[in-house]
């Protein structure tokens, strides 16, 4: 790999992670493309750094992030180079790579590295990467589509349930629209107060309902929701990532009923061909049905079952990692569907 482009760059390090500053890499980006060679560009996230400040002090994730940078200039080595964007953002070029396969074993060896890191001042902690990769020339002519396409591919990681590396395809990707300065603003009690408005502001129930659950779909990128009743699947809003041949069938309510919690919940981050150890009857039909993981909730008042609020995601069997945000904000939606359809007398 030619590296004359960086020479005379080393004081531009940052400071705290001792990688090259964001404007190194985005430089030798644009000198790459000016000279039309191809290279694989990568943004990185360190999983929940939010939570690990809030809960262990900024000094602790001063030291994951020496620690991370530390580790990842190791893995990168000669194939490329690491820079700090910014927070518990990296973000990486690889010169002379774009076939999928070799951008495919670079996504894996990122990703498979935090088990093994060690913090001296916490013991027990452990951390993920998300990462999001695009290819030069591949998928564009330019940098700014380049981190656009990039950050595409790492949103999708993170609605995905975070710990894995995307690489941007456009039959998978292009629609993927992502959210505005404004629009990153949404939290947990906006999405929350917005399901409430949807569904209390009408006199027409199923078509509250049916635009809540695709108003959730799109915002957490659910590749199937919809609720399950007795005998039938109804108001269904499937992903385009979620969209098969074969379609969805109902679990059954027995099969439902063995799995669920105290509240009423029932949620697996990988379930795909997890029978042979779970031996029942809903896991049966996660793999009769390849469904990777899930989310049941009951819409219930008293002893009043209207149905299950269900989610599906199948697109990839390394399935997704539920974060509580996700959990909140379907179990808001499932108590705030049996509550409307309790004060208004209907039923699905």
């Amino acid at each position: 790999m030619d590296l004359s482009f960086l020479k005379g760059k080393e004081k531009k390090i940052d400071e705290l992670t001792q990688v090259y500053e964001r404007g190194v890499i985005t430089s030798y980006a644009d000198h790459l493309i000016q000279k039309k060679i191809p290279f694989v560009f990568a943004i990185l996230d360190v999983d929940n750094f939010k939570f690990i400040n809030d809960n262990y002090g900024h000094l602790t994730g001063d030291e994951v992030l020496q620690t991370v940078a530390k580790s990842l200039k190791e893995l990168v080595k000669d194939k490329g180079v690491v820079g700090r964007y910014g927070g518990d953002e990296f973000i990486f070029v690889f010169p002379n790579i774009t076939e999928y396969d070799d951008t495919w074993k670079l996504g894996y060896d990122l990703i498979k590295s935090p088990p093994s890191l060690v913090f001296k001042s916490v013991s027990n902690l452990s951390i993920s990467y998300t990462l999001g990769m695009s290819r030069f020339p591949l998928n564009t002519s330019n940098l700014d589509d380049l981190f656009t396409l990039a950050d595409k591919a790492l949103y999708r990681g993170k609605m995905k349930g975070r710990n894995c590396f995307i690489i941007y395809l456009p039959e998978k990707h292009k629609d993927i629209n992502l959210l505005s300065k404004r629009d990153k603003v949404y939290t947990t009690m906006y999405i929350s107060n917005k399901l409430f408005q949807m569904l209390t502001n009408t006199d027409n129930v199923e078509k509250a309902i049916a635009d809540s659950l695709a108003f959730i779909g799109s915002i957490l990128m659910l590749e199937h929701v919809c609720i399950e009743t007795k005998d039938r699947l109804r108001f269904e809003y499937v992903h385009p990532l979620g969209k098969r041949e074969e379609g969805y069938f109902p679990f059954g309510y027995d099969a439902i009923q063995e799995k669920l919690d105290i509240q009423g919940i029932c949620y697996n981050n990988v379930t795909y061909r997890a029978y042979e150890k779970q031996k029942c009857q809903l896991f049966k039909e996660f793999d009769e049905q390849k469904i990777y993981s899930s989310f049941l909730a009951a819409i219930q008042v008293y002893d009043k079952l209207y149905g299950y609020l269900r989610v599906d995601m199948v697109a990839t069997n390394t399935g997704r990692l539920w974060q509580q945000n996700d959990l909140v904000l379907l179990s808001t939606l499932s108590n705030l569907i049996a509550l409307v359809l309790y004060t208004k007398n209907k039923e699905l």
